[in-house]
């Protein structure tokens, strides 16, 4: 997850603080990941990459999370952050077996080979009956705009994925049912998509 250890010197304030990205695109996302997210109740749940836990506020209301993060300082609620990323889950969680693996806004921190490999070790980590939900970031629409200028502007290495690409990685894994949301920006201009697999 290159690129990620950049918010070790972060604090929960600066990781937090909204950029003209937040606004055109990720708040509009949350029309739709938030009361998605909120009629969750009663689960183990593996947070993966959840930053502050923006999300995993929202959460921690009815289940039980636990996070894994490189950067596990930045967050500050009451649960049990493993210090790692998202290649080597089974390895953090020893044996542990989740109802849902949640990540957002991590995937495009994934190359092609470290993003089979985050699909296949959340396999590992579900039940049988598991759920799998991440966010992806669009090759079209807003979505290359955001990866194109994240590298031109501050030399930050990210992916985007079509989401032919993903539902193939994912029934690679042993996923079998495969849905993409479309998450849109502001004046529903393509920018992401989530991604629920079981």
């Amino acid at each position: 997850m290159k690129n990620y250890e950049r918010y070790l010197e972060k604090t929960t304030e600066e990781y937090d603080k909204k950029t003209i990205m937040s606004y055109f695109c990720r708040i509009p996302s949350d029309r739709i990941i938030i009361p998605f997210i909120s009629k969750i109740k009663g689960k183990h749940i593996l947070d993966v990459g959840l930053g502050t836990g923006c999300y995993t506020g929202i959460l921690i209301e009815d289940n039980e999370v636990t996070g894994v993060d490189q950067n596990p300082h930045l967050c500050k609620l009451p649960i049990k952050v493993y210090k790692g990323d998202a290649t080597e889950l089974a390895k953090l969680v020893k044996g542990e077996k989740f109802d849902i693996v949640f990540s957002t806004w991590m995937t495009e921190y994934l190359d092609e080979e470290q993003l089979s490999v985050f699909f296949a070790e959340s396999k590992k980590v579900l039940k049988d009956d598991g759920t799998f939900i991440t966010t992806v970031i669009s090759k079209y629409g807003l979505g290359f705009v955001y990866i194109t200028m994240a590298k031109l502007l501050r030399g930050i290495n990210k992916y985007y994925y079509h989401p032919g690409e993903i539902i193939k990685k994912l029934k690679a894994a042993g996923f079998s049912d495969v849905k993409i949301i479309k998450l849109n920006s502001w004046l529903r201009v393509p920018w992401a998509y989530m991604v629920v697999a079981e």
